[in-house]
């Protein structure tokens, strides 16, 4: 009898201890996944664009286009017996500079005449001539206007001439006033040559190609994050321009386009480009170059994971003064909307999974994304109150919350570095090529995708795109 109630002391005791040591168990449903559409702001922008008009080319065509001789007059007979001939030609290639948003042109000429005196007298002939060289520097100016359609047009006038070498003709005792009367015949022949420039400059001075390849050429995206295939892309809005102005021996001025800019992540943008180039917009005053458009930095969900692990891997959680112990094992993040949800498996007086839920935020003072009003999702809240009241409570997610956050600085700084150096020298087809800096660099909005936390950042500064013959 003694040994029988032994035997059922023993056996009620393991059943208390059982039931005493027995470890609560909270079996959570996850909360559902859903993610929002990531829409990246179109910044407006407006894009520097110098475009400088190479004088040399047009110097060229005008050289070419003026006759030669200029002018010529091969009788001493003619002009009511004025014993002379003459001729002007062109001694070296028109010139062509900008002064005060004019075109300054310059005609070498080279004279050579023919002069003398010829009298008879009781039925003798009598005469004397001498040959004479001398140059001069024909000038004209042209006041530059430029219409809506992009035509270039000139208003050109003379502008007098330098003599290079004036000629002295003294043969015998006559002085012959070769000097008035070349000034004459240059003057008289003045008007012809300007309605020639103006004819030259609204043929062979076309801005509309200029423009036209950087217009076409802005709308090719560019790639500006290759780890992430960040596109940069541009679409053209408007364009205005300042008056031409002087830059060494070229004509120099600035287009401004306002554009929409854009970024998009994953494979090169299909764009259509808009092949028309609106009407053109005169500016009074300088064209301020203000560059702004929405990048991506992103916290992939495996490496907030990564990181989080690290901190709490083999840690044990004590609650109550140690009366309940737990381990967290592994986690898990994805999105939900505007929240963040975690998964938390737990081992020790907990067993299971547990469901947290938070905001993402960017901390500017430490350019990190930071996780807050972490909580716990309302099924995993319901069931602890139930299983593990100890754990229900706040204590928990305090600890939890610092392991979420996750520094941006190095992601935004090398972005910036990489964006830097995309803008230093990107050269396309047809003499075009895109110059900027960047100044700053300021996160936006954060969003919850399927595979990442992103952060939208503004990038600003200026950009220059330069335009030279091709």
């Amino acid at each position: 009898m003694k040994k029988q109630i032994h035997v059922g002391l023993v056996l009620c005791l393991a059943l208390v201890w059982g039931a005493c040591s027995r470890k609560a168990f909270v079996a959570t449903p996850p909360p559902p996944q859903y993610d929002q559409p990531v829409e990246i702001v179109k910044e407006i922008s407006t894009l520097d664009i110098p475009i400088e008009v190479q004088m040399n080319v047009l110097e060229q065509q005008m050289t070419a286009k003026l006759p030669n001789p200029f002018y010529e007059d091969n009788s001493l007979e003619d002009n009511n017996g004025d014993n002379m001939m003459i001729r002007v030609t062109r001694r070296a290639p028109v010139r062509i500079e900008t002064r005060n948003g004019n075109f300054i042109f310059t005609v070498p000429v080279h004279i050579w005449s023919k002069v003398g005196w010829k009298m008879e007298q009781f039925g003798v002939s009598l005469s004397k001539y001498e040959d004479v060289d001398f140059d001069i520097d024909i000038k004209f100016v042209s006041k530059v206007t430029i219409g809506s359609d992009w035509k270039v047009k000139t208003r050109t006038s003379d502008n007098g001439f330098d003599w290079v070498s004036k000629p002295v003709v003294k043969i015998g005792m006559f002085s012959i006033p070769v000097t008035s009367i070349v000034e004459t015949i240059i003057d008289e022949q003045l008007p012809a040559v300007a309605k020639l420039i103006d004819q030259q400059v609204t043929d062979k001075v076309d801005l509309k190609p200029y423009v036209l390849d950087a217009w076409n050429n802005l709308q090719t995206p560019l790639l500006v994050n290759e780890e992430y295939e960040a596109w940069l892309k541009i679409t053209p809005l408007e364009l205005m321009m300042t008056p031409f102005v002087s830059k060494g021996k070229n004509a120099s001025f600035v287009v401004g386009l306002k554009a929409r800019t854009e970024t998009t992540l994953g494979t090169k943008p299909t764009v259509v480009p808009n092949p028309t180039l609106p009407a053109l917009q005169l500016a009074t005053t300088p064209v301020d170059s203000k560059f702004a458009v929405g990048l991506i930095a992103e916290v992939p969900y495996a490496q907030a994971k990564k990181m989080a692990m690290k901190q709490v891997a083999g840690q044990v959680y004590e609650f109550q003064e140690g009366k309940y112990k737990i381990e967290v094992t592994d986690l898990e993040l994805y999105g939900q909307g505007d929240y963040l949800i975690v998964m938390a498996a737990l081992k020790g007086s907990l067993n299971g999974k547990v469901y947290l839920r938070g905001k993402p935020a960017y901390d500017a003072a430490t350019k990190s994304v930071v996780i807050k009003e972490l909580d716990y999702d309302l099924d995993t809240k319901n069931r602890l109150v139930k299983t593990a009241d100890w754990l229900a409570h706040g204590k928990f997610l305090k600890m939890m919350t610092p392991y979420f956050t996750v520094s941006l600085a190095s992601q935004l700084d090398e972005a910036q570095k990489m964006i830097q150096q995309n803008l230093a020298n990107n050269k396309f087809d047809n003499g075009i090529s895109i110059k900027g800096k960047l100044n700053d660099l300021s996160p936006q909005n954060i969003y919850v995708t399927p595979t990442a936390i992103q952060t939208i950042v503004r990038a600003q500064g200026n950009i220059d795109v330069l335009v030279s013959n091709p």
